[in-house]
């Protein structure tokens, strides 16, 4: 076990929280995962490193105040980890993994690990597609059709540019779509989920190398069509991803990031203005150089319950905030990699502000927001806080938080990632104990999908939002 500490870094709103001496690569990052997979309460790192035989995956797990290297499984082929979830609706953490195997005949593909039971790390593999493809890049999970169960997508670096798999059993998949879009360009691009037009269908958006985005809305179970496909001005795009309404203005965000070689990073800000229609808010155009692409992520990074945009740029990661309805401007910034990095925003130490996690070239910092935190805003978080455990669940989860006089004037509501409230708390039931039950059931009584959730409080000066894990 490896003890690693606190390290200050200056110059900025925020300061290096912690270091861990490993990571995922600069050439071909994939995603950090953050999550409980053991099941004992402590959030673990997980990754892979990627350019030396054989990879290894990764288990850091966080016992503050400091973060521990709990185990590594060797993996032989080179693989690399895209996303996490219940896949299958077991009850138990899936990893989607895509593989490098030995036989070139079968080329790429993807696998499923999953823990063996309820205490362990997902180190078992469980499922493995075969069929083979061109090169996969992103894996991504997403219940895009709202059934319950996440879809598992897969891109291609071909002309079929995704193949979808749903679960159909135990630890069982099968592919439900093959999408090939109107573009005749190969993709390598992750892809942003969301109801971002608010027609209760969700949509998923992906880019290029030449520069095309397109965007696909599922219109029924299964079921996909493709509703614009548009050239940007930039080229690679590798990032795509979601933001849950940085400018308040009740629609959700998404972002394409695109770059040239040798030359510079382009973010494009995208925002419905009806049912399948779509405009650029705001463009930012960075300096960027020669690397294969990193990925960015969002949320609230200072504590104010709004989130943030956390760009990655190459040699630099921009924290971009909102300054009104489609109005934006960088803020803040701190040291990328110069080959690319994977970015994650989580409130690993659950004390209300949002890590950023930095990962590439082989390490890994996290920071945090340090300055401009004033003495009101810390004893009104120490008045009323915001707790939901367990996170995630399966069945019940209890959400608390502190009173200090009664509950007139606290509103307490919990909403979708597409910005919909789907459960309201009255003052009555608030009253009646000082936790409240939730049963993953909305307004109406209606089961709602797994997946992730946001529980926010709210009084006339205060906010305060958590998110919330759901799983079947």
């Amino acid at each position: 076990m490896i003890i690693l500490l606190m390290l200050p870094f200056l110059f900025s709103n925020f300061v290096q929280k912690w270091y861990i001496p490993q990571g995922v690569s600069g050439f071909g990052n994939t995603i950090i995962q953050i999550l409980d997979t053991d099941r004992d309460g402590n959030l673990e790192f997980v990754f892979t490193t990627y350019g030396s035989w054989p990879a290894y995956l990764h288990f850091y797990e966080l016992h503050l105040p400091d973060v521990w290297e709990i185990d590594s499984v060797p993996l032989p082929g080179g693989d690399l980890l895209w996303d996490s979830g219940d896949f299958d609706g077991d009850g138990l953490y899936d990893l989607a993994l895509q593989f490098h195997i030995e036989n070139p005949s079968l080329a790429d593909g993807i696998m499923v690990f999953e823990s063996p039971d309820s205490f362990s790390y997902p180190t078992d593999e469980v499922w493995r597609d075969t069929v083979g493809s061109a090169l996969v890049t992103p894996i991504c999970a997403y219940d895009i059709d709202q059934d319950g169960i996440p879809e598992i997508v897969k891109v291609l670096g071909d002309y079929i540019h995704l193949h979808i798999y749903e679960t159909i059993g135990n630890n069982i998949y099968d592919k439900i779509a093959e999408i090939t879009t109107s573009s005749t360009h190969n993709s390598s691009s992750t892809l942003a989920f969301g109801d971002f037009d608010s027609d209760n269908q969700n949509e998923f958006v992906w880019g290029y190398s030449a520069g095309e985005y397109s965007i696909w809305e599922c219109t029924g179970n299964n079921s996909y069509q493709e509703i614009l496909l548009q050239q940007l001005p930039t080229v690679n795009i590798k990032d795509c991803f979601s933001v849950p309404d940085a400018d308040l203005d009740g629609k959700m965000e998404f972002i394409v990031k695109g770059y040239w070689v040798y030359g510079t990073i382009d973010a494009f800000i995208f925002e419905a203005t009806g049912d399948n229609t779509y405009e650029i808010i705001k463009t930012f155009t960075l300096p960027g150089g020669d690397y294969y692409g990193g990925y960015s992520d969002a949320g609230d990074v200072d504590g104010d319950s709004i989130p943030e945009i956390v760009l990655e740029a190459r040699q630099n990661v921009f924290i971009i905030k909102s300054a009104g309805n489609d109005s934006f401007y960088i803020w803040d910034t701190l040291p990328g990699h110069v080959s690319g990095s994977c970015v994650r925003i989580f409130d690993i130490d659950d004390n209300d502000l949002a890590e950023i996690i930095i990962s590439g070239n082989d390490e890994t910092r996290i920071y945090e927001y340090e300055l401009g935190i004033t003495e009101e805003v810390r004893s009104k978080r120490q008045e009323v806080r915001l707790v939901v455990y367990p996170n995630p669940f399966s069945k019940l989860t209890k959400i608390s938080f502190g009173k200090r006089h009664s509950t007139e004037g606290i509103e307490l509501k919990i909403y979708d990632v597409s910005g919909r409230m789907i459960k309201q708390f009255d003052y009555s039931t608030m009253r009646q104990s000082d936790h409240i039950p939730w049963d993953g059931k909305d307004i109406f009584g209606h089961q709602v999908p797994v997946g992730v959730y946001f529980v926010r409080l709210e009084t006339s000066n205060y906010r305060e939002t958590k998110k919330v894990i759901l799983l079947k």
